[in-house]
């Protein structure tokens, strides 16, 4: 065998003459695409090659759309997204690709494949476990999700409608999937019946003017998208949500689930006061937001007044999975709408141990809170008095109270001190401020106590006089 391979070089080998490298061979696993009409294929394409050298080996591979410009690899195959024209339903992509052998040696003769591409509409949909189930009060914020297989970027616009209103057209907000937010305010609050509404941004920018509203009234919200080729998608709809609009400049809003809302309404009414109400607790807190941010800023902005009262229950905020206190969500609207020049009484008892890195340090007028070890408790006995401080009126328990003594803010005053007992080795503010008041030039923005204020109510007459000395004289 070696002898017959001498006698051939022998025969047709000149002497110390190079033997030229022949260039490698590529190959598509599929030589033609041949599909029309709807059976074309989305713009998400896989296409798999491979090369071959008659002498050597192949080292790695370049492909092209344009067989002048191309791009190295070592792979055999990859998953491409092509992008249709705007305005196009159709395309053909051509597409090259050639084996490169260890003497750098490219394929003269590339693989060559047609692809014929057609567009694919987007899809939109409403995010329901973020939406309000049924009432909405003063503003809709809503959760939707885009998609779409040619690509998010293919997206060309978001439309949405009320009722029998116009479509309002504005681009996506995100550069890539994910789920984008809007809120829905009435341009007159104080509006009934049919009337406009503006469109914000998730940030707060104004996108346009929405038509058709019923304030007072049952309302559906349908939704689209539009990609680049025109072709819009299915609607979805948001249907028959009642939209409760605003009657006053002072808000009521109610998070306890001891639901002391009678104690609130009388109050306020035997004061004179006009309020709205939204109770957050009842039927599973359905009302409670489902997009706290920014839902509870633009809710408190309609209002000149605030009373919040609330518990240390926790509550989940249903963007997040999170559980903590009512609070703890809203203190970013809370801040927000204080420093617009809002006024605010918030009345909520808190948890034994409270996280020390809490954000409502600072944004309420406190600086801590008691670090005692559970079980120990702070109480008031029943007929023990809330020194009122600053004009405050002092108040009578009417029930043995556990109580959150607080270690007030170097920028707030006191306004209430307890008669506690110290239970179990409790220790903490000495004080034991349980009411503090911030003032900002010389106006007072916000007033809050960390007591549940209807077991202080053994005088009605002196519950009655702090109603009205904070909603009246304070704010």
């Amino acid at each position: 065998m070696l002898a017959l391979a001498a006698l051939l070089c022998l025969n047709g080998c000149d002497k110390g003459e190079d033997i030229e490298n022949q260039a490698p061979e590529t190959r598509i696993s599929v030589e033609a695409i041949n599909l029309s009409g709807e059976n074309r294929l989305n713009s998400l394409v896989e296409i798999k090659w491979w090369g071959t050298d008659p002498d050597g080996y192949v080292t790695g591979y370049e492909f092209s759309f344009d067989g002048i410009n191309w791009h190295y690899t070592l792979g055999q195959d990859s998953t491409f997204r092509f992008a249709i024209t705007e305005g196009s339903d159709t395309i053909d992509i051509d597409f090259w690709v050639r084996s490169i052998d260890d003497q750098d040696t490219r394929d003269d003769s590339p693989a060559y494949l047609k692809i014929p591409l057609k567009n694919t509409a987007p899809e939109v949909t409403f995010l329901n476990d973020l939406i309000p189930s049924d009432t909405v009060f003063n503003l809709l914020t809503i959760a939707w999700k885009a998609t779409d297989l040619d690509g998010f970027s293919s997206i060309k616009s978001v439309e949405i409608r009320l009722n029998n209103g116009a479509w309002l057209s504005f681009s996506p907000r995100m550069l890539e999937e994910g789920v984008e937010l809007g809120s829905i305010i009435p341009i007159d609050p104080n509006a009934n019946g049919n009337a406009s509404a503006h469109f914000y941004s998730e940030m707060g920018d104004l996108i346009g003017t929405l038509e058709s509203l019923e304030i007072m009234g049952m309302n559906d919200l349908f939704i689209r998208v539009v990609d680049l080729a025109g072709s819009i998608s299915l609607e979805d709809t948001l249907a028959q949500f009642y939209f409760k609009g605003k009657s006053s400049e002072m808000l009521l809003i109610g998070t306890s689930s001891e639901n002391p809302n009678a104690f609130y309404h009388s109050n306020l009414n035997l004061i004179g006061a006009d309020f709205d109400f939204i109770d957050m607790a009842r039927d599973g807190r359905k009302n409670q937001p489902k997009i706290w941010n920014p839902y509870v800023e633009l809710l408190l902005s309609q209002y000149e007044k605030v009373v919040l009262f609330c518990k240390d229950d926790l509550v989940t905020n249903a963007q997040t999975n999170q559980d903590d206190i009512f609070l703890e969500f809203a203190a970013a609207g809370i801040q927000t709408y204080v420093n617009d020049g809002g006024k605010i009484w918030i009345i909520s008892s808190l948890p034994n141990l409270h996280s020390p890195t809490s954000v409502l340090y600072g944004i309420l007028p406190m600086d801590s809170l008691s670090s005692s070890p559970l079980p120990s408790q702070a109480r008031l006995p029943i007929d023990s008095l809330a020194e009122g401080l600053n004009g405050f009126p002092d108040l009578t328990s009417n029930a043995l109270i556990t109580i959150d003594p607080f270690y007030v803010s170097s920028d707030a005053e006191v306004i209430y001190t307890a008669q506690l007992t110290k239970s179990l080795g409790w220790y903490g503010p000495e004080d034991g401020c349980i009411g503090a008041r911030r003032k900002i030039g010389g106006q007072t923005s916000m007033v809050f106590m960390s007591v549940d204020l209807h077991k202080l109510n053994k005088n009605s007459a002196a519950t009655q006089a702090l109603f009205d000395k904070v909603i009246n004289q304070e704010f």
